[in-house]
């Protein structure tokens, strides 16, 4: 059986990533939706997506949801 951090995974399509929470949810049309909420790991947290080189530019932890 695959864990729902192996599968959220998957659907996404992400590599060296934390899938922190999932939830479904319904809108105001009664349609059924999933929220993912993933983040980089620790180890690739500041990679430059160009370069791939550590850049503390990239990957700034914001207060946003």
């Amino acid at each position: 059986m695959v864990s729902a951090n192996t599968l959220c995974k998957k659907l996404l399509n992400v590599k060296h990533a934390v899938v922190e929470d999932a939830y479904f949810y319904d809108d105001n049309y009664g349609v059924n939706h999933i929220r993912i909420q993933v983040r980089t790991d620790k180890w690739h947290e500041d990679y430059c997506p160009y370069c791939h080189k550590k850049c503390s530019r990239y990957d700034q932890h914001s207060s946003q949801p």
